[in-house]
């Protein structure tokens, strides 16, 4: 009893101490001293300090996250360059890239290959022989009256003014004839196949491979044919100075569906057919006159002097005979002594006209009245090696082009390879790189019986240098991309890098060329030897002299201004209303053309005379 008495005791006593334990805290939380009252000063500013992150929570520094550039990786199927730039290039236009670089190089070769073959053709045929290396004598004919340039006592001036055929013809290597078709991709997709195995990534190398590729892969054979003769284009041109000027061509009044032959027949073939015409010509002419077909131009033979009124010792005796008759009637109707007067008057005057006719004989003698003064032919065969299986393809000139400095990494032109070339150069490099490959610039260009029969609906009296003009134009008709803004470099085509690639224009074109005011400008340039003031529609415009549209002739333009400006050349009428034109179009065609409009317009402009 006295025991739980005890245990109780000790329970409240330890409860009362904890009672006053925690007065005691209490009242000590309550107690401010002398250092726990604020002191009145100014507020400050308060800094937010950031929590301080455990070490263990730390995210672990990364550099921004930028755009996983893709790994280069060669492979036979892709265009590799494609996919490298040089430093510092836009990567967002792949023509920047390597292969895009290397691409505008070799268009530029096409475009001055091309350009040697059109303004050879558009040369005079003594500038042509002098360029080929052949002497003047080679494109002499006989003296043209209806030619100023040629004098009838100088033979060395008998030079034929123009070609009256020219045939251009564009072969593989094995001598099939081709459109005017590029090579570039297969050269480049060889040089992607070859450089897979010793150094994709070396574009000096390539480029000078694809160089060596292209030049022995390109040839041109040039032939002047020999001069001959037609049976009288200046007898059809009589009384007609100026329409002589394009007669160098027999039969110029053609249509082009019923002329025979055009522009593109073959070089063996054209030059039969060219010598034929020569043969049957030329034999005629030469049997009749053998001098003059072995001595030269100028010579008449006995046949040619008997035609001219030669005669042969009796033009004394002629003389007399009048003479005789003239004294005889004389003294039957006056008597004896005025008739001998009169008779050696008659006499006197009789003779001194055989004379004269002498003296004309002689000088006709010396340059004799030809029917025609003479025709001559060009031949051109451009030849254009693909990657094909013969002899003389691609991969046969690749093959000696490497003999000398063989990689030891290339395994050589096994099918595999040649396939893979195939395959690359088969491919669309516009969806699968971004890359413009044109094959060629050139679009339906003109046959030579086409231009003959425009030529000839020309006027009568249309002068030399507006046929000069006209011939020009239609020479280049399908031959000058369409680009807008183009404006030429140079006169004729080298210098122009026509058909090359270029910055895309407004619509896309990416072939280097001219528009419509441009081309007119590079035709008086390069036929006349005159540029315009003017390159514009709006500055043509004002170029010349205005003039009635019935009053149009010949090379003469007519410009619209305005959004849809446009400048055209004009050619002849189609009708009472409507006329052909030449001029450079922006429509299906991107190129020159020959086209039949109304072509009502406000400007009607005379350039030249």
């Amino acid at each position: 009893m006295k025991r739980n008495r005890t245990v109780r005791n000790q329970t409240i006593s330890a409860i009362f101490m904890a009672l006053v334990g925690t007065a005691i805290h209490a009242g000590a939380q309550s107690y401010l001293s002398s250092y726990d009252i604020p002191e009145n000063k100014p507020a400050r500013p308060v800094v937010s300090i950031p929590p301080v992150v455990p070490e263990e929570t730390k995210p672990v520094e990364t550099v921004p996250e930028t755009e996983a550039e893709e790994v280069f990786s060669p492979s036979l199927a892709a265009l590799n360059l494609a996919y490298l730039y040089p430093e510092g290039a836009d990567r967002t236009d792949a023509q920047n890239s390597l292969a895009g670089q290397i691409l505008r190089e070799l268009s530029v070769k096409d475009s001055e290959w091309l350009a040697s073959i059109y303004d050879l053709s558009n040369r005079k045929p003594a500038e042509a022989a002098a360029k080929l290396g052949l002497p003047a004598d080679r494109v002499r004919g006989l003296y043209n009256p209806l030619d100023e340039s040629q004098t009838e006592d100088n033979p060395d001036s008998w030079l034929l003014s123009e070609w009256s055929r020219i045939d251009m013809v564009f072969t593989d290597e094995n001598g099939n004839r081709i459109m005017a078709d590029s090579n570039i991709k297969e050269i480049m997709a060889m040089a992607n196949t070859y450089f897979y195995y010793t150094d994709p990534e070396d574009s000096d190398a390539f480029l000078n491979y694809v160089l060596n590729l292209w030049d022995k892969s390109h040839s041109i054979h040039y032939s002047i044919g020999e001069v001959y003769y037609c049976d009288g284009c200046l007898e059809e041109a009589s009384g007609d100075t100026e329409a002589s000027e394009a007669a160098g061509t027999a039969g110029s009044g053609e249509n082009p569906e019923n002329a025979s032959g055009d522009g593109l027949t073959g070089s063996e073939e054209a030059q039969s057919g060219a010598d034929g015409t020569a043969a049957a010509s030329a034999s005629d002419h030469s049997q009749a006159t053998p001098e003059t077909a072995e001595i030269g131009p100028g010579v008449p033979s006995a046949s040619e002097a008997t035609a001219l009124g030669e005669d042969n010792g009796t033009g004394s005796g002629m003389a007399e005979g009048a003479a005789e008759a003239v004294e005889q009637e004389a003294k039957a109707e006056i008597g004896p002594g005025i008739a001998l007067m009169e008779a050696s008057k008659a006499a006197e005057t009789e003779t001194a006209e055989e004379t004269d006719k002498e003296e004309e004989r002689d000088k006709e003698e010396k340059t004799p009245l030809t029917k025609c003064p003479g025709h001559v032919d060009l031949h051109i065969t451009a030849a254009v090696a693909g990657a094909s299986s013969s002899e003389k393809s691609l991969f046969s000139i690749a093959e000696e082009v490497t003999a000398a400095e063989q990689e030891a990494g290339f395994p050589g032109w096994t099918e595999e390879h040649k396939n893979a070339v195939l395959e690359l150069a088969a491919q669309d490099w516009k969806a699968a790189y971004g890359l413009t490959v044109s094959s060629t610039y050139i679009s339906n260009p003109l046959s030579q019986s086409e231009t003959e029969y425009y030529l000839s609906l020309l006027p009568a009296d249309t002068s030399l240098e507006r046929r000069r003009l006209i011939r020009y134009a239609l020479s280049s008709v399908g031959k000058v991309p369409y680009y807008w803004g183009g404006k030429p470099s140079a006169p004729d085509y080298d210098g122009n890098h026509f058909g090359s690639l270029a910055a895309a224009d407004e619509k896309g074109r990416t072939m280097k060329g001219l528009d419509c005011s441009g081309w007119i400008s590079w035709v008086y340039w390069s036929a006349l030897g005159k540029r315009l003031p003017a390159e514009s529609t709006d500055g043509l415009a004002g170029c010349g002299t205005a003039v009635a549209r019935a009053d149009l002739k010949p090379g003469d333009i007519i410009v619209r201004l305005g959004d849809e400006g446009h400048v055209v050349m004009f050619l002849a009428w189609e009708s009472e209303d409507r006329m052909k034109v030449v001029h450079e179009s922006s429509g299906s065609v991107n190129n020159v053309t020959v086209s039949t409009m109304q072509a009502s317009w406000p400007y009607y402009r005379k350039l030249i005379d």
